[in-house]
């Protein structure tokens, strides 16, 4: 199995951010997707919402064990599920990387 690039496991933890934000800002609770949870959107949350589809289709929840298009699959479902809900947050393109490098440093 190809192994996905470090740069593009750091934009998509940084997508999963910025969709918590924008989430959070515009005041989606989270237990639209969770029914029971009464909590703000985390990238952790956002990204157990792609573990969760990442084990739906691919048979594994670990993120790390799928290909670039694997996740670029896991992420579109992720993202259709937040465009329902007026977020739209684009996926951090090459202009974005230092900031998606940045920002995922705080996580490991």
């Amino acid at each position: 199995m190809e192994q996905r690039s470090k740069q593009f496991n750091k934009s998509f933890h940084k997508w999963c951010d910025e969709v918590a934000r924008a989430s959070n800002m515009a005041g989606v609770p989270l237990r639209i997707f969770y029914d029971k949870i009464h909590v703000d959107w985390s990238m952790e949350a956002v990204k157990a919402l792609a573990q969760s589809i990442s084990q739906a289709k691919f048979g594994t929840p670990h993120t790390s064990e799928l290909t670039n298009k694997q996740l670029s699959d896991v992420h579109l479902e992720v993202d259709k599920m937040f465009l329902e809900e007026g977020i739209n947050v684009p996926f951090p393109s090459s202009e974005d990387t230092a900031d998606a490098i940045t920002s995922y440093n705080q996580y490991i």
